[in-house]
C-alpha cells in the first residue's frame, strides 16, 4: 500500500509537535515490516526533524527569518504537492494540515486528515492572533465533508471535534501519539548546578506562560529557584519587561534546545511544569516522563487524559491553585520520586510503534 502525505505541515513549521509526529508516521510506515510506502510530498524546508528520519527537502535559505521564508515555501511546495498528485500512484491521501486545496485532485482516493486539537475553535474569541487565522476553521469544515477517515489524536480532541462539527462520533479514530525522547535507563538523573523547572515550547497565547510566572513569581524568590525555558524563542520585549517588574530578570532564562540538549534539561530539573490551556495531546508529558522528570500539569483538556495518576494538577487560570501545586512539588522529595515511577509506567501505554501500527489498520480498513 502507497501512502501519499502532502507538503503542509513541513511548509510551516521548523520545529513543533504537528512535524514531529508526522516524520514519526512515515519513518514509521517505510520501516515497518509490511511493504507499505509512505511518500512526503516535499521539495523545500527547514525542519529539523526530516534529517534525523532521512527525509528529504531542500534547505530554503535557512539563515533567513522564518516570516519571510514560510511564505515562499509553502506556495512551491504546494505547486510542487500538486504536481505529484497527477503523476505519482499512491492508494491513501493523508493531509498534514487542514487547506482543503488537494480536494479535486485526488481522484476519488481515500482521503485521511489527522485532527491535533481545536484550539482555533475554542479560543478564537480570547487571542487575537487566533481570530487572525479564521480560515483554519473553515477548512476543516470543507475537509470533514470530505473525508474518508477521521483521526483525534486524544478523546478529548475528539469530543471536541463532535461538538465543534456535529459529526457522528463513530467517524473518528483515536490515535495517540509517543514520545521521540529515548528513555533515560537510570532511574536517578545527576542534580543541576542550580534547581530549576522547566517550561518547554511556545509561550504564548494559550500556553498561559505569563500568568504562570506571575503566580510562581513568589515561591521563585523564595526558594531562589529558576524557571528555564527551552525552546520557543528569545524573549519578547513584554516578556523581559514582566520579568524585570517581578523581579525575576536573574531567575528565569531562556535556552535554544536540541533534542540532546532537551534531555538534558528534563533529566536536571526539578519539575517540568505545562500550565497550557489547551493541548490537542501534549507530547512533553511523555518526553518528561521518559527523562524521569516530575510533571506538574494544567488539569485541561487532554491532559489529564495522558498523564493520568502520573501528574499533579493545577487550575491554569487560578493563581492560588498554580502555587500550591508548584509549592507542593518543590517541598516534597517523596513525591517527586513517586510521580518519576509512575511516569515511566505511564509511558509505556505510548508508543510511536503503537501510533504506526494503528494508523496502518485503518489504511488498510479504508481499502
Amino acid at each position: 500500500m502507497k501512502i501519499f502525505f502532502d507538503h503542509q505541515t513541513f511548509s510551516q513549521q521548523n520545529y513543533g509537535g504537528i512535524s514531529r509526529y508526522f516524520c514519526e508516521l512515515i519513518a514509521g510506515i517505510n520501516q515497518s515490516p509490511d511493504e507499505h510506502q509512505a511518500h512526503l510530498s516535499l521539495l523545500f524546508s527547514n525542519n529539523a526533524y526530516l534529517k534525523e528520519k532521512s527525509l528529504r527537502a531542500w534547505p530554503f535559505f535557512p539563515g533567513q527569518p522564518f516570516s519571510r521564508t514560510q511564505p515562499r515555501i509553502y506556495r512551491f511546495n504546494k505547486i510542487f504537492s500538486l504536481l505529484e498528485m497527477q503523476t505519482r500512484s499512491y492508494d491513501v491521501f493523508h493531509a498534514t494540515y487542514y487547506e482543503p486545496y488537494f480536494l479535486d485532485h485526488i481522484q476519488k482516493r481515500p482521503v485521511v486528515v489527522t485532527f491535533l486539537d481545536m484550539i482555533h475553535e475554542k479560543y478564537h474569541t480570547v487571542f487575537p492572533e487566533l481570530a487572525a487565522d479564521h480560515l483554519v476553521m473553515t477548512w476543516k469544515k470543507q475537509i470533514i465533508e470530505r473525508a474518508t477517515a477521521v483521526i483525534a489524536i486524544s478523546e478529548n480532541t475528539k469530543r471536541d471535534l463532535v461538538d465543534y462539527y456535529n459529526i457522528p462520533p463513530e467517524r473518528v479514530r483515536v490515535i495517540y501519539l509517543g514520545s521521540s525522547v529515548a528513555v533515560e535507563e537510570r532511574l536517578d538523573n545527576p542534580p543541576a548546578t542550580a534547581p530549576y523547572l522547566l517550561f518547554v515550547g511556545n509561550r504564548g497565547m494559550y500556553k498561559h506562560f505569563r500568568p504562570f510566572i506571575q503566580a510562581v513569581a513568589p515561591l521563585l524568590r523564595g526558594h531562589q529557584i529558576r524557571v528555564i525555558c527551552a525552546g520557543g524563542g528569545a524573549f519578547s520585549t513584554g516578556e523581559t519587561a514582566l520579568l524585570q517588574q517581578l523581579q525575576l530578570t536573574q531567575l528565569v532564562e531562556q535556552k535554544p534546545i536540541n533534542d540532546n540538549t532537551l534531555r538534558q534539561l528534563y533529566g536536571q530539573a526539578t519539575a517540568f511544569v505545562f500550565p497550557s490551556l489547551y493541548e490537542g495531546f501534549g507530547i512533553p508529558v511523555l518526553e518528561a516522563f521518559a527523562c524521569n522528570c516530575p510533571c506538574v500539569l494544567s488539569n485541561r483538556s487532554s491532559l489529564p487524559e495522558v498523564a493520568g495518576s502520573a501528574a499533579s494538577y493545577f487550575d491554569p487560570e487560578n493563581p492560588d491553585s498554580i502555587r500550591e501545586a508548584v509549592g507542593q512539588i518543590l517541598n516534597s522529595s517523596e513525591l517527586r520520586q513517586d510521580l518519576i515511577q509512575k511516569g515511566r509506567e505511564r509511558l509505556r501505554q505510548f508508543s510511536w510503534e503503537k501510533t504506526v501500527q494503528e494508523t496502518l489498520a485503518l489504511y488498510q480498513d479504508l481499502q
